[in-house]
């Protein structure tokens, strides 16, 4: 996907998230009478805009905000003003945008998995990129593409899986052949096949001489890969003599490996077709700590594995798999939180801002596809809704803990002078803060290190 239509994508995303956020505060502004002079989509300066039921509704030029401007939100004379209302009515008003955000991922998500987008396919089975000549599998008859539906009559969905379950077969019944149940790539049975476990495979290969890696597509000139000698269209087998048969997997391994020990090499075990004899190979690249843009350590491009196809879920699996992922996400948040505060990752490299998020779509959708930016989105609302809540000035949870300090001190206010300077300065130093993660984000691109894909 091109970097214009994920900019565009992102701001598409953005500007439904700042609708549900602004609308959060506008339904519940006027449930509790306050007067809403503006509701606005973008910053100004203004597009086009119509009044109706005595509020201004705006489209602005700038896309990467909006607003819901109350009468009064700090001058309670003002009649039908914001400041005029309860404590427990400011308080509403003010959390409601966050609130509605935090919630909007719980229709986003089962909506998401109601819609027929490409989607790996969890139970098709695992694809066989290829058969080492020679092996237990190749005797068997089995061939690269075939799809691998069931081992022993146990229906396997990941590789990690059907090593196991063949190893765990080969362990229990010592010098007795496993059953593999095979369909071809449109998902129709091939047949069964009985192949016998190698009793001393290489190191790094699973024991039938089955791989189902991910494929390289592109070598680089002058890369890694390239000086290593390795060539498009070996599978990766293993990564220092750990079976690697995904991107997210793969790509971790290496980060892994360079940030452990940096300028050190990497052993790959690949499978390589030569003269329609395929082989098992070893080489050793050095990945690259800062890599060109674009060329990732390795310097190849990486093709999956995955079996995918379009897939819509009825409501009542959507629902189910939607909040799954909606409590996956808080949980990430949560150990994303742990390691930044312990230090493991440095600030830089934790946050991001419109620059960066617009960079991360881009590398979403081309990992993730659609449906993996239905996910990115509710991640968005979700972070975004917790840290507008955070007791920070400018934000609302900022002016949330000046009510709740009124509250406290039973109806005495801060006064609207001194509340407008806190919030102004914490303005200032958000923008400061803004420049800076701007600058990190600009620099992370140039220098080629990516946000996901390392």
């Amino acid at each position: 996907m091109s970097i214009f239509i994920s900019i565009l994508i992102f701001i598409a995303i953005l500007t439904v998230l700042i609708f549900i956020h602004e609308m959060g505060h506008y339904l519940t502004a006027k449930r509790n009478k306050v007067k809403v002079e503006e509701f606005g989509l973008g910053l100004p300066p203004r597009i086009w805009g119509f009044e109706k039921n005595g509020t201004l509704w705006s489209i602005n030029w700038i896309p990467l905000g909006g607003f819901c401007k109350m009468a009064g939100e700090e001058d309670p004379s003002i009649p039908d003003s914001l400041a005029s209302k309860s404590v427990k009515a400011r308080i509403i008003v003010l959390s409601a945008g966050s609130i509605a955000m935090l919630l909007f991922p719980l229709i986003l998500l089962p909506f998401a998995y109601m819609l027929p987008l490409p989607r790996v396919a969890e139970d098709a089975g695992i694809k066989i990129n290829a058969v080492i000549t020679g092996s237990p599998a190749d005797t068997a008859g089995i061939l690269a593409d075939d799809i691998l539906v069931s081992i022993d009559g146990k229906k396997v969905n990941s590789f990690t899986a059907a090593v196991s379950e063949i190893q765990n077969a080969s362990d229990s019944n010592p010098g007795q052949p496993v059953t593999l149940l095979v369909a071809y790539e449109n998902g129709s049975i091939r047949g069964n096949f009985s192949a016998l476990p190698a009793a001393d495979p290489p190191e790094g290969l699973e024991v039938l001489g089955l791989v189902s890696g991910i494929t390289i597509d592109t070598v680089v000139n002058d890369s890694p890969a390239y000086n290593a000698s390795l060539q498009a269209g070996d599978v990766i087998i293993s990564v220092d003599g750990i079976i690697s048969n995904n991107l997210s997997d793969f790509k971790e391994k290496i980060t892994n490996a360079t940030e452990t020990k940096p300028n050190e090499s990497v052993t790959l075990l690949v499978a390589r077709n030569t003269s329609e004899v395929v082989v098992a190979l070893t080489f050793t690249p050095v990945p690259r700590v800062n890599p060109p843009k674009d060329e990732g350590r390795l310097g190849v491009g990486l093709l999956s594995n995955s079996i995918v196809r379009n897939k819509a879920y009825a409501p009542w699996d959507a629902i189910p798999k939607g909040l799954s992922d909606y409590g996956a996400i808080f949980v990430d948040i949560k150990n994303s939180f742990g390691v930044l505060f312990s230090g493991e990752v440095a600030a830089k490299d934790a946050l991001s801002g419109p620059i960066g998020i617009a960079s991360l779509t881009n590398e979403v959708s081309s990992v993730f596809g659609a449906s993996g930016l239905f996910t990115f989105a509710a991640l968005i609302s979700i972070s975004l809704g917790i840290m507008n809540l955070l007791p920070l000035p400018a934000l609302d949870g900022g002016r949330l803990v000046f009510v709740i300090i009124e509250g406290l001190r039973r109806g005495k206010r801060v006064s609207a002078k001194t509340e407008g300077r806190v919030h102004l300065a914490g303005f200032i130093v958000l923008l400061l803060l803004f420049v800076v993660i701007s600058y990190n984000d600009i620099q992370r691109i140039v220098s080629g290190q990516g946000f996901i894909i390392k």
